[in-house]
């Protein structure tokens, strides 16, 4: 369905456009009901792709936006046929049916909750992985720097919590706050179902071609040696750097950290004791080293 397409070029020109948080809530919405109508026409005329659905499951600051890059490049579009829905907090509607057709980025959830949304068509889902030790680090400049406002009152106070506060106590509230997301990304780890593939972001940074089109690959996507050259350089990080600062006002900072610090820079032995209280060996138990 060509429109699909169309609609996607549409809906990449209003987020740049749209700032004002109402406005862009409205969008989204807009675009959701628009995925919806597309499903049906899909199903009606005996067009829904083979691979109907697309997930990609992660931890917040855990790649999602990466994840989001990357199926909805319009060549690996083309390809899988789907639109991309807009972000929303899925988890307030647990029982939702996502309709035909559709790449569903951004499920922060874990696997029980996964395994218990009604899938009613053939899908796949991509779980990336991220050291949970650096998910704090990056979570904290997140919060008190890069992400734009949101909606929840209770999320703008913590905010505000955080950027008062020593830096060492703010990543200890953070680690503490993030407690729920860290237990999530642990049910994931065991999680044994052959429309899951799992991966970590550092890997991925590490040999992006062999990764990426093992990710590719599990949702059926195979693209030419020149495709995948272009999507690669397309989403790297400077790429996607520079197309986050076109969206933001002069001056301000990225999505993507110029100077990113990792946990090796800044944790202290109560941050790691703090991380071990909640799960413990989690980073070891996901294969990253001490």
């Amino acid at each position: 369905m060509k429109s699909g397409m169309n609609a996607g070029t549409i809906r990449e020109s209003a987020a740049r456009v749209i700032q004002w948080g109402p406005a862009r809530n409205a969008a989204k919405y807009g675009a959701h009901h628009y995925a919806s109508m597309r499903g049906h026409h899909l199903t009606r005329t005996g067009q829904v792709p083979p691979i109907a659905n697309i997930f990609a499951a992660s931890s917040p600051k855990g790649g999602s936006q990466w994840m989001k890059a990357l199926m909805d490049h319009p060549i690996v579009r083309a390809h899988t046929g789907l639109f991309t829905l807009p972000q929303l907090d899925y988890q307030q509607t647990p029982d939702r049916i996502f309709p035909p057709g559709t790449f569903i980025p951004g499920l922060y959830c874990g696997y029980t909750e996964y395994q218990n949304m009604p899938k009613l068509h053939p899908h796949r889902v991509i779980y990336m992985f991220r050291d949970p030790r650096d998910l704090v680090v990056s979570g904290y400049y997140s919060a008190t720097t890069t992400h734009r406002k949101t909606h929840l009152p209770e999320v703008e106070a913590f905010r505000d919590q955080l950027r008062g506060m020593p830096f060492d106590d703010a990543l200890l509230a953070l680690i503490n706050f993030a407690a729920p997301r860290l237990l999530e990304t642990a049910s994931w780890v065991d999680a044994d179902d052959t429309n899951i593939a799992k991966f970590r972001i550092e890997d991925i940074a590490a040999d992006p071609r062999d990764q990426v089109a093992r990710v590719l690959k599990h949702c059926h996507v195979e693209l030419t040696p020149d495709e995948l050259e272009t999507v690669l350089n397309d989403v790297s990080r400077s790429s996607l750097q520079t197309k986050d600062l076109a969206t933001r006002s002069e001056g301000a900072e990225s999505h993507y950290r110029r100077n990113p610090q990792t946990f090796r820079d800044v944790f202290k032995p109560q941050h790691h004791q703090a991380i071990d209280n909640i799960v413990p060996d989690l980073a070891a138990r996901l294969g990253y080293p001490d």
